[in-house]
């Protein structure tokens, strides 16, 4: 299987590689992809602090050379449904994208994955869709988690979840930690995605949209009561 990891930083890509690379049978590519619209100088000097944060330098830069070397790190110069990144993408020919940049994807980009592209969503799908999902969870009294299910061009709609993982909120002082702990939880739950596509017994999951509903940004004052809610679990449980 050959999957890639799409990146909005060299050194985010490699921190989600380095989990599923293990993987038998499974070739892994970073794939680096313009943010926004910045210059080349502001987005290597941000590449450069991201890495100082995320890695020893000399081991990011290893990896960086390896992959390199063997034609697995690709750096895309213009947006990612731009017509020349698209057809970069597809002369990969990737099974699987993995989600770690802050794009939007459309079709022709969906499309040039076999299987598609996986998201690690911070809510329980169908139920919780949309935005600040984890919050919105602890405020009704439902349980926190992340769903991995192969993305559309919609908000949450892709018809296929491949797993889902209940990761209790007690504990957690607050909406900002909680959520920190909910997306780094990515590497390790594709890693587990991809293991179970690979398996001959694994069947999809329906995402069937109509027994949940979108969620929106919180309000402030809500965000509170959850921020409270949060203080007296991680009281009780410590």
């Amino acid at each position: 299987m050959r999957v890639a990891v799409i990146a909005g930083s060299i050194s985010g890509g490699f921190r989600i590689a380095r989990e599923i690379e293990c993987l038998p049978g499974v070739e892994v590519f970073v794939l680096a992809c313009s943010v926004g619209k910045r210059s080349r100088l502001l987005r290597w000097t941000r590449e450069v602090l991201s890495a100082l944060k995320s890695f020893k330098w000399v081991t990011l830069a290893a990896r960086v050379y390896g992959y390199a070397r063997r034609g697995r790190l690709i750096i895309l110069h213009h947006p990612l449904d731009d017509a020349t990144s698209i057809e970069r993408v597809r002369s990969l020919q990737c099974d699987v994208g993995l989600h770690a940049a802050n794009v939007i994807y459309r079709e022709p980009v969906i499309s040039a994955f076999r299987l598609g592209i996986l998201n690690a969503h911070i809510g329980i799908l169908p139920k919780y869709r949309g935005r600040c999902v984890a919050e919105w969870s602890i405020l009704q009294g439902e349980p926190t988690g992340v769903t991995v299910f192969f993305i559309d061009p919609g908000i949450d709609t892709g018809a296929r979840i491949v797993l889902r993982e209940f990761i209790p909120s007690n504990g957690w002082r607050n909406v900002r930690a909680l959520k920190n702990m909910l997306f780094r939880c990515d590497a390790r739950l594709y890693r587990k995605a991809l293991e179970a596509l690979m398996s001959a017994e694994f069947s999809l999951e329906s995402n069937d949209i109509s027994k949940g509903q979108r969620y929106y940004v919180m309000s402030r004052l809500f965000t509170k009561v959850v921020n409270k809610i949060l203080a007296t679990t991680h009281i009780v449980a410590g």
